[in-house]
This record gives C-alpha cells, sequence and structure tokens, in this order.
C-alpha cells in the first residue's frame, strides 16, 4: 500500500496546479495569505515537482508577517540553483490567477496532499504492524494521532493532546527491558543529547558506546543493555580512513570472541558519493535517504552526527531547531516508535563554555539548547579536562527525565588503544574551580567575537546580530550593550564583516 504510493507516476495536471498556485502567491506578493494556500505551503513536502516543493518551503519560511512575501524575501531561503525557477513563477503571467481564485485551486491541492499522506499513513501503519505484532498498540496510536491531525481544521498540525486518568497512569506496567544506558540514560523510544565542542571527541565516543552495547560491556562507568539492539549511525563527520583506525581499536578492545556481535548490528554512513555529504533536512531528497536508510536496516537506535549537519535552515532560531528534531524524530521511529535517537550537537567553547558544563548552567551546554533541553529525555555534556588537548574530559549531566542524575567524572584516551576509560586520578573540584573562575576581559576582544561568528555560522549559517548578542552574554555574562559595543569594535577592527542585504555577519 504505502510503496504503491511512493512509486506512483506524476501527474502532469497536478504539477501544473502545484505550479498554478505558487505563481499566484509569488505575482500577489504583500496580500493576506489565505487559510487554504497557508495550509499547501505546510504540506511543502508533498509537492511532486522538486523545485516547487523547495519554493514553497520558501515562501512559508519568508511569510512572517500573515502576508505573501516578495520575491526578494523568498530568494534568501533559496538556494541558488532554484533561484531561476523562482524567477520563471514570477513572470508566468500565463499560469497565475487572483488570490481569491487560486484560493479555491488551492483547496483542491490541499485535498490531494491529506488523500497521499491517510494512505501514507495507513500504509507505514500496515508494514509496521506487520513487522512488530507485539507493538500493534502503540502503531495504532501513532496512526490514529496522525490521521486526527489530518481531519483537524485550521493548519492540521494541531494534534489531540494525549490525556490520561491518575488511574490509567497508575494501571501502567512497565519492565526494565526498555533500558540500553544506565540508569534509562538511553532507553527504547527515548532521545539523547552527547555534546561538545567541535574535534573533542564525539564521533569516537559514540562509536565505542554503540560497540559497547552490542558487546555487553560496560561503557566507561555505565551499564549497558541490549545486545540485540542494531545500531545506525547517520555521520558526516569522518573520513573511511578515520573509521577504519577507530573501529580497529574497538576491535581489538573487545576482543575476536566479541566483535561478530558487535559488526552483525551497527551499520555506519560513510562519505563516499557526492550525495553522502549532503544531509540538511531542508532537503526533501535528504529525508527520502534517510527514511530509505531506516526501512532498509530497520534500527533500534538512530544516531545522527553532528546535528549541525542535518539543520533544516538556522539552527540558532528555535523555530528552525525544533523543526530539525521533530523531523529527525519522525524519521528515526517512521515503522518503529520505540526507536531510540542519540544526537551528537557542538557545545558552547573555551574557558567559560567548559563552565557550563557543570552548575545552574549545565543544560544550556549545546548550541541553542533551549529547544534542544526541551525535546531531550536525557543529555550527556563533554567538556575538555584541560586547554591544551582533549585527552583527558570531564563528563556531567545536562539532564535526566526518566532516572537519576549520575554524578560527574573524567574520562582519558589511552593512546596506544584509543579506548576511553574512567579516569580516578583526575581532580575534578580543581578543574570547576579553574573554568568557573572569574571571566577575562578579553573574553569581548574582536579575536573571540570572530571565534563566537565562526562557530555560529558551522552550526547554522551567518548569524544575525542578536544570535551573536546571545551567544557573548552566554559565553561571557556581560550585558546585551557590552555584547554590541564587542560587535561594533569587531567591525572596526576588520574581523568581522557585516552583509547589508542578508542582515548578517562573517568572518573577514
Amino acid at each position: 500500500m504505502h510503496n504503491i504510493l511512493d512509486q506512483a507516476p506524476k501527474s502532469s495536471a497536478d504539477v501544473m496546479l502545484e505550479r498554478v498556485v505558487l505563481a499566484s502567491v509569488v505575482q500577489n506578493d504583500g496580500q493576506e495569505i489565505t487559510p487554504n494556500i497557508r495550509r499547501v505551503l505546510d504540506f511543502h513536502a508533498s509537492f511532486q515537482e522538486p523545485s516547487l516543493s523547495a519554493i514553497a518551503e520558501a515562501i512559508k519560511r519568508a511569510s512572517t508577517n500573515g502576508h505573501f512575501p516578495n520575491t526578494f524575501e523568498i530568494g534568501k531561503h533559496l538556494d541558488a540553483k532554484h533561484t531561476g525557477d523562482l524567477t520563471l513563477l514570477a513572470m508566468d503571467t500565463m499560469n497565475s490567477l487572483p488570490i481569491g481564485l487560486a484560493e479555491v485551486e488551492a483547496e483542491t491541492l490541499l485535498a490531494r496532499f491529506k488523500s497521499e499522506r491517510v494512505i501514507s499513513t495507513l500504509g507505514e501503519a500496515w508494514e509496521s504492524a506487520r513487522a512488530n505484532p507485539k507493538e500493534t498498540e502503540v502503531i495504532a496510536a501513532h496512526a490514529c494521532a496522525a490521521l486526527e491531525s489530518l481531519a483537524a481544521d485550521g493548519d492540521g498540525k494541531s494534534m489531540r493532546l494525549t490525556l490520561r486518568s491518575p488511574d490509567e497512569l497508575l494501571a501502567m506496567q512497565f519492565d526494565d527491558s526498555d533500558r540500553i544506558l544506565g540508569d534509562r540514560l538511553l532507553s527504547s523510544g527515548q532521545s539523547l543529547v552527547i555534546a561538545g565542542a567541535g574535534g573533542i571527541g564525539k564521533s569516537r565516543i559514540l562509536l565505542q558506546l554503540a560497540v559497547a552495547c552490542r558487546a555487553g560491556l560496560p561503557f566507561i562507568s555505565f551499564e549497558t543493555r541490549g545486545q540485540e539492539l542494531r545500531w545506525l549511525i547517520i555521520q558526516a563527520e569522518n573520513s573511511n580512513r578515520r573509521l577504519k583506525n577507530d573501529l580497529a581499536a574497538l576491535r581489538a578492545w573487545v576482543g575476536e570472541k566479541h566483535w561478530p556481535q558487535a559488526n552483525e548490528g551497527i551499520l555506519i554512513h560513510t562519505l563516499e558519493t557526492d550525495v553522502d555529504g549532503f544531509l540538511s533536512l531542508d532537503s526533501e531528497q535528504a529525508q527520502a535517504r534517510i527514511r530509505a536508510a531506516v526501512a532498509r536496516f530497520k534500527p533500534d537506535v538512530v544516531c545522527f552526527d553532528s546535528l549541525y549537519n542535518f539543520g533544516a535552515g538556522d539552527l540558532n532560531s528555535d523555530r528552525d531547531m525544533a523543526e530539525t528534531l521533530l523531523t529527525i524524530s519522525r524519521l528515526s521511529k517512521a515503522g518503529n516508535p520505540n526507536r531510540a535517537c542519540v544526537v551528537l550537537h557542538h557545545a558552547l567553547t573555551g574557558r567559560s563554555g567548559a563552565g557550563r558544563a557543570v552548575g545552574y548552567d549545565r543544560s544550556s551546554f549545546g548550541r541553542n539548547s533551549k529547544v534542544l533541553h526541551s525535546w531531550c529525555r536525557a543529555m550527556v555534556n563533554i567538556a575538555p579536562g584541560s586547554p591544551d588537548s582533549n585527552e583527558v574530559l570531564v563528563v556531567t549531566c545536562g539532564k535526566m527525565s526518566n532516572g537519576q542524575e549520575f554524578s560527574r567524572f573524567a574520562v582519558r584516551l589511552n593512546p596506544e588503544t584509543m579506548i576511553y576509560s574512567v579516569d580516578e586520578a583526575f581532580d575534578l573540584s580543581a578543574w570547576q574551580a579553574d573554568v568557573t573562575g572569574k571571566r577575562m576581559e578579553n573574553d569581548l576582544s574582536p579575536a573571540r567575537v570572530a571565534e563566537i561568528v565562526t562557530e555560529l555560522c558551522k552550526v547554522g549559517g551567518a548569524p544575525k546580530k542578536p544570535a551573536i548578542v546571545k551567544a557573548l552574554r552566554d559565553e561571557t555574562g556581560c550585558a546585551t550593550s557590552g555584547a554590541y559595543k564587542a560587535i561594533e569594535r569587531a567591525e572596526r577592527a576588520k574581523k568581522i564583516h557585516y552583509t547589508k542585504a542578508t542582515k548578517t555577519y562573517v568572518t573577514s
């Protein structure tokens, strides 16, 4: 059922209808967004023509004031390869309509999108129930929620909240079979974030975690369970040469007795073709490739390394961060709502950044951590133990929703075995006193501002001034006025450059 929909040929009439609606929108900028067209834009991923899908999504992103945006505003949210298609739409007066008539055509288009979504939802539920008969009730609940959202009035996103009485909750039965790592640091159906600065060793730690779980060995200080669970690691960080070196060390660590069990249950995405490196969830094609990988391997744990490679839009934006994380959840759990999800994410850097791994700020260690913290069930913070190397790392608990928070500890990478183990001799108190000490005045220097702009660019693209101000305040504790002055000094020193057209900054 689901496959029939996926393989259905494109209809020229359907594509033309998509074009008519979008051409009408583009040529009537400034007018108030009408209900049906607004809901059609919410279904941008359902457009049959990829270029029209991209333009529909760009229009949705640019529609921030309740009115249709102009082509300049739309173009800010488009890849260069689609700007020509946008220009053609703006010139296609033969296929554009007044907004009143376009709203009628949008109703027809919306009905098609909803019909396709219903068929797809039922098909996925059917396939999932056949593959996981013990989870039929959970699968049915997810399918019902998805169908209810399509039947809802408004924009189709208003799912009913799940509500239960105290007696219903008291009657629920739970056991420990869902635990994967520690005291539900990672569990079936839940999400874990591992946050740390770029290059600190998150990818190597993730591989050791997956191999330890499959081999039934402890992961640093945590007990592991679920030797039968299958791990899919989708990454865009490391070459095959680097992966081979890390895996050789892990094979020597677990030994030939345990290695076959580890090898059979881990699949790693590698960077070998032009498309392997393009994983941004802005792209429907990237989503389709990830969805296909999950469907083919049927993992129990899906890992994303690192989050900025998958970002849909600007990860410094709460809205785009939320959309990225919800898309990751949807792709990971398609066909099996009990899949666990592990996301690696970049954290704040420098002395002040490391200091946020502990204490009152430990939940805001990752970049744009407010949305990230709300989404995940557990968060592990990884900070450097020394300003000069990443051989010793400090591991702290940023969040633990369903278990007991663990105490901070240090791990050391053995340079001969390339395996992390607990370092009992490391002075955690001295480290914390060092990283949480008084901030230095040069934290607001032009050079430091440039470093922060570079970090923000890596996470979510060229940042606007409010994002830089927020990062400066987070890292130095300065006032807003001090952050604005620091940005001005960095501009005068030509450490950063302001682009007037996009209102964004890059390093000079």
